[in-house]
């Protein structure tokens, strides 16, 4: 490529990328500025990513997450905690897997489900990686760590100025809290990372196909999860019904992982057929947020999406699908 022509092209290629990178770069570290909230908005660091791939494409994409790792590596250093290393290793291979699976004309499930397994994976080996470093086993450097960032929550209560008793209560229920993840650190890393991965995927796509129309895709409301996997759903009752100490805990990541995937199915059956009556976009909107906030809905949609596997609740094969997911 001539020079002239190259210094022309250079700009498309990295400016989108640099932006992306940056505002990345912001997300994931809100929680050092803002402890609670920040905990929750950091969660949206993949977005700016791999919408960099969704509408730019694999060039810009591979960019943005080189220069985001370069800069988020040298800041997780510089500030020193182990546990930024984790969370940065544990976004840039969501991010990774989102983008580079997303363009490739996948199915929306296959994108959220390897991009959410490709995160889990990436942080065992970093968990694995810090107990070989700092010789310890690597369920006690998972307690650590969770047992520091409790203690930091802790910490950010007791800025807030609270009631001695109520600032006593929150500890205490933090402490209860954290016994339980801790039992349940598997499934709640495999929900999570779903959960992560779909509404990053969902976001790029309703944002990406503004900017470009090759971010388009599949409709995510025709998702159905496998039947064969009702088993892990009835095992995972059994264990909880029969089983005492780890073989309780066991059927409870089980039930916890496959809730989620049912939540997904039920929650692509409402938006089905809401789209379908042509409901207005406010009904849909106080839906969504409807099931944003209230924990019993959630779970009723979880239990839609099971009968869904029987009851064929969205007439899929009978009626013309949805147009869109969002």
């Amino acid at each position: 490529m001539p020079a002239a022509l190259m210094s022309r092209a250079l700009p498309g290629e990295w400016l989108p990328a640099a932006a992306a990178a940056s505002v990345a770069l912001v997300l994931f570290t809100v929680p050092w500025m803002l402890p609670l909230a920040g905990s929750v908005i950091t969660f949206a660091s993949p977005l700016p990513l791999a919408l960099a791939y969704l509408a730019r494409g694999k060039g810009t994409g591979r960019k943005a997450l080189i220069l985001a790792a370069v800069a988020a590596l040298a800041l997780s250093m510089a500030a020193g905690p182990p546990g930024g290393s984790y969370y940065l290793v544990y976004f840039l291979v969501m991010a990774a897997a989102l983008g580079e699976l997303g363009v490739m004309g996948l199915s929306p499930s296959w994108v959220v489900g390897s991009a959410a397994a490709a995160a889990m994976a990436a942080s065992v080996l970093v968990l694995l990686a810090g107990s070989l470093a700092y010789e310890v086993g690597p369920w006690t450097l998972w307690k650590t760590q969770w047992q520091g960032e409790m203690a930091a929550m802790v910490q950010a209560y007791r800025t807030m100025d609270l009631e001695p008793e109520t600032l006593r209560q929150l500890e205490e229920g933090l402490a209860a809290v954290g016994r339980i993840v801790l039992r349940l650190a598997p499934g709640i890393l495999a929900a999570v990372s779903l959960v992560v991965a779909w509404l990053n995927f969902l976001a790029a796509r309703r944002i990406g196909r503004r900017l470009s129309p090759q971010a388009d895709g599949a409709p995510l409301n025709l998702y159905r999860t496998p039947e064969r996997l009702v088993w892990l759903l009835i095992a995972g009752g059994g264990f909880m019904a029969l089983g005492e100490g780890w073989l309780f805990w066991l059927g409870a990541n089980l039930v916890l992982v496959m809730g989620v995937l049912y939540f997904f199915q039920g929650l692509a059956v409402v938006d089905f057929w809401l789209r379908r009556k042509n409901a207005p976009i406010l009904l849909r909107t106080a839906v969504y947020l409807t099931v944003a906030l209230e924990i019993y809905v959630a779970g009723l949609l979880a239990a839609t999406g099971l009968f869904d596997m029987w009851l064929n609740l969205r007439r899929l094969g009978q009626a013309k699908p949805s147009g869109s997911e969002e």
